[in-house]
């Protein structure tokens, strides 16, 4: 053990390590990256984290870097859950504290899952509509900004985290809520750390109101901090937002108090296979007129390599090379609303668009559909299906032209490309199969990449859609990225974190020469679900 690791031990309750085997296990997330840190701490309080981040800052001080990556379940996919400083998880932080049934509130510590969580919420009839893998935290999700799911208009987690308490570089702490206008002012003449950061963000959102104008709204694009575009409006005053798709770099989330909803009967599924990206388009338009919820769709090649994987549905076995299927819930508080949508969407589609409803006698190829897609994620031989890029935001009048044309590249570049992606959020999510272990797989890769972005930019669309940058799409988007919001994001990250402790290397600071030195030979994910 190094001195450092015996000196934090001396400091905090929980345990850091330096051992070589144990470091091994956090050097990789979902991500194409590796990187090797330093330590690893496993606080297990709050008090921990302060004194981690103290300590750190402290070092940073004296030119010593020892930077600090915030890690959950390593479920992230783009490379923010790993570094190559003091890597500290929040693993033993994995409390529900608090379950208020009558106001629907329940406080949680970062490191729950929200696979635990849903237990204990069903447990008093509620739930948090969030999508995401069961073993991915709070803290994470909150980082990444998660989407909401069960809803007929785009929400995010932001919607549902009443209070945050948040430790900031410094190992200060503080808690954020939403503010009216008399409450800012008496943030605002507070004489401590807390009332000047507050001060400093709000000079910095009326110094640059006309950048912060042109930023598009988190619903549609997690790059950056662009949660600066909700931190103030005409009545309130929430530094959360910009906390919400941080990724760990501006403060360390610790707890959180989240608004919960009821929880509505079994949910009443649809599919709708489509022959080309027109019909799917058709769909879509009156599946949203409809409000119809978790609106979710998948093309062909999820199909195709059914055969490969055992797994196969018949929902989906006439469909052509260049079809969707499209899964939609026709969700209402009252059963005979559900059953008048779906007679609403048969007489709205063509005669020909067959509508396949969830019951007793379907129940198993709606079964069958969700293994195959598993299947095809996890196993596919000799090259892996790669998160690299999911959830790209594209409008919804340029859909039907962005679809053919990635089609196109991926007869171009002779590759196997899956497209899956949501409705609601107009998400789209590619998985080619590459080889990473090969230079020629790793070259394929970034000239799909550069091609891949260009489409989304000519679409008017955004890469970070559904999640933000992290390290490896953030070489790529950066290029599209306005120069005058890159610089307004540097500001604000040397605001909070001025000596670039927190998770540095991401998102506008990125340094792609030091990314692609850290590509992975091998992919060993492990099992991934469809979320």
């Amino acid at each position: 053990m190094n001195r450092i690791a015996i000196y934090l031990n001396q400091h905090i309750d929980g345990v850091a390590y330096s051992a070589p085997s144990i470091l091994e296990g956090y050097t990789t997330d979902r991500s194409i990256l590796k990187y090797h840190p330093r330590l690893v701490a496993v606080p297990v309080s709050v008090m921990d984290i302060r004194r981690l981040t103290k300590f750190s800052s402290q070092l940073a001080s004296k030119n010593i870097p020892l930077p600090i990556t915030m890690h959950g379940a390593g479920y992230n996919k783009n490379g923010s859950s790993i570094g190559s400083g003091l890597v500290v998880s929040s693993e033993r932080m994995n409390r529900v504290q608090e379950i208020d049934v009558r106001q629907r509130l329940v406080r949680v510590q970062c490191g729950v899952t929200i696979g635990e969580l849903r237990k204990a919420l069903l447990l008093v009839g509620l739930e948090l509509p969030i999508m995401g893998d069961p073993h991915e935290t709070i803290g994470g999700l909150i980082a990444k900004n998660a989407c909401a799911s069960d809803n007929t208009e785009p929400r995010t987690i932001i919607e549902f985290v009443q209070q945050a308490e948040i430790v900031l570089a410094d190992g200060s702490i503080i808690q954020t809520e939403k503010l009216n206008r008399r409450g800012l002012r008496k943030k605002l003449k507070q004489k401590d750390t807390e009332g000047e950061l507050y001060r400093k963000v709000n000079e910095l959102i009326e110094k640059h109101a006309s950048v912060i104008e042109n930023i598009a709204p988190v619903e549609q694009n997690k790059s950056g901090y662009s949660g600066i575009t909700r931190v103030k409006t005409k009545r309130e005053f929430n530094l959360l937002p910009l906390f919400c798709g941080s990724e760990g770099t501006l403060g360390i989330i610790t707890e959180v108090i989240l608004k919960v909803e009821p929880v509505f009967e079994e949910p009443n599924y649809i599919a709708i296979p489509c022959e080309n990206a027109t019909q799917f388009a058709r769909a879509c338009e009156e599946l949203r007129k409809l409000k119809f919820t978790d609106i979710e769709f998948y093309d062909t090649e999820l199909f195709n390599e059914a055969p490969n994987t055992g797994k196969s549905s018949k929902i989906f076995r006439k469909a052509n090379d260049d079809g969707y299927l499209i899964i939609a819930n026709a969700k209402d508080d009252i059963r005979r609303d559900r059953r008048r949508k779906l007679r609403k969407l048969k007489k709205r589609l063509p005669k020909t668009m067959r509508v396949i409803e969830k019951n007793d006698e379907t129940e198993d190829d709606f079964v069958a559909f969700n293994e195959n897609v598993v299947a095809y994620l996890n196993d596919s031989g000799t090259s892996f299906h790669l998160p690299i890029i999911d959830g790209a935001y594209i409008p919804v009048e340029n859909q039907v032209e962005f679809l053919d044309k990635v089609t196109a590249l991926a007869h171009e570049l002779k590759l196997k490309l899956a497209i899956f992606g949501s409705v609601d959020f107009n998400t789209f999510t590619v998985r080619p199969g590459f080889t990473p272990s090969t230079a020629e797989g790793r070259r394929t890769l970034i000239a799909f990449m550069r091609r891949y972005m260009e489409l989304i930019n000519e679409a008017g669309g955004s890469a970070c859609g559904s999640a933000p940058e992290g390290r490896f799409l953030a070489m790529f988007s950066r290029r599209y990225a306005d120069a005058e919001v890159l610089d307004l994001y540097g500001k604000i990250k040397q605001l909070f974190d001025p000596n670039d402790i927190l998770n540095p290397g991401l998102k506008h600071e990125v340094e792609p020469t030091v990314v692609l030195r850290h590509f992975r030979t091998d992919y060993d994910q492990g099992i991934i679900s469809k979320e």
